[in-house]
């Protein structure tokens, strides 16, 4: 579980549906807010010390279980939403956490955006469009 993961989680945790972790949830992931995220690719794109450069994009400071995300997630909305744990049939990355130093040093790119505000921000926008399905 990482793609859609914090989408499914706070779509769920609206609806105080069940959130279902696949695995035991120690998986270990890094979430980025998309707006810093675009912030880091348009400054990838339009800085000059970035010709001929690639960089690792993301929030090294948002790092958190699966498990652990969805309990944030819950928490952060005031969720009734049990948390439930199904086998994973499938070989998953334990750690993925990029190392932004070089997009820090040679663009000055940082993430804003903490987990928690995020959430926040993610579940307004959901909350907006009625995209909770």
């Amino acid at each position: 579980m990482g793609e859609g993961a914090l989408r499914t989680f706070i779509q769920r945790a609206l609806k105080d549906e069940p959130i279902q972790i696949n695995g035991d949830g120690t998986q270990i992931r890094a979430w980025c807010y998309v707006d810093d995220m675009v912030d880091g690719v348009v400054l990838a794109m339009s800085h000059p010390k970035a010709v001929g450069e690639s960089f690792n994009i993301g929030n090294q400071k948002a790092v958190t279980t699966i498990y652990g995300l969805a309990n944030t997630v819950v928490r952060v909305l005031d969720s009734k939403s049990p948390i439930t744990f199904v086998r994973k049939d499938y070989v998953d990355i334990e750690l993925r956490i990029p190392a932004v130093r070089k997009a820090a040093q040679l663009l000055g790119f940082e993430a804003k955006v903490d987990l928690e505000d995020g959430i926040r921000r993610t579940a307004e926008y959901y909350r907006r469009v009625g995209a909770t399905a």
